[in-house]
């Protein structure tokens, strides 16, 4: 099993999860390139993040790897299962995907605006948004850890990742995978889906948790069931 962080995070994410899920698998944690301890190098792209990983899988002569990915995770396992195809045997998402807002493809005009409102004011426009995506139920603390720890990545990358994200388009990129993909969101971004739903996701299974964007942080008792039970849909051991 592989995890993957989402925007501005890393691998230490999931570390409440961790100690559950080596009692069955094989577990590997990825730190993407523009979190708080690998800034970015050159141009990135979500294509470009998901061919890194299937790299990584490659070298290392990994198979049969399930792949969970959290948030912009999401469309970093998609591109990693299309790279290598041969090494992955399933993804599933964790509260992403299913919003178009973020996962539908946006112009480079509107990528363009939302950069610019957001570089405005990047600390406040970052806490505002964990802020707005945690449960009401999250203390208070661990939302600012959250905002600490992704604001300890350099403004420069957030941008460039936020501005990567937008530019993937689900709806392209979907249509092409050949591993099972399932998707273990929030009641939010189910809510999001059903109001303005991707044609792509029709046939791709979703199952609520419950809600906040950090379940692995904000409550992994609650979420490891519901986690286990999608890994088992698979048929892995």
């Amino acid at each position: 099993m592989l995890l993957i962080h989402g925007w501005g995070g890393q691998g230490a994410q999931w570390t409440a999860l961790l100690p559950a899920l080596a009692e069955r698998f094989q577990v590997l944690v990825a730190d993407l390139p523009g979190g708080p301890d690998a800034p970015l190098s050159g141009a990135v792209s979500m294509e470009r993040l998901g061919q890194g990983v299937a790299t990584l899988l490659r070298q290392a002569k990994l198979r049969e790897v399930v792949i969970v990915g959290h948030s912009m995770g999401g469309p970093v396992m998609v591109e990693a299962a299309l790279a290598a195809p041969d090494r992955i045997s399933g993804l599933l998402g964790l509260d992403t995907l299913a919003d178009r807002m973020f996962y539908g493809g946006s112009s480079a005009a509107e990528i363009a605006m939302r950069r610019t409102a957001f570089a405005a004011d990047l600390v406040r426009q970052t806490r505002a948004m964990i802020f707005a995506i945690a449960a009401l139920g999250t203390p208070e603390p661990v939302k600012e850890a959250i905002c600490a720890s992704v604001l300890r990545a350099r403004p420069e990358d957030l941008l460039a990742l936020r501005d990567a994200l937008f530019a993937w388009r689900c709806g392209e990129r979907l249509p092409r995978l050949a591993v099972p993909l399932r998707l273990l969101n929030s009641a939010e971004v189910t809510a999001a889906h059903a109001r303005d739903p991707l044609p792509s996701l029709a046939r791709v299974p979703q199952t609520v948790y419950g809600t906040g964007h950090f379940p692995q942080i904000e409550s992994p008792d609650r979420l490891l069931p519901a986690l286990l039970a999608e890994l088992d849909q698979f048929g892995i051991d």
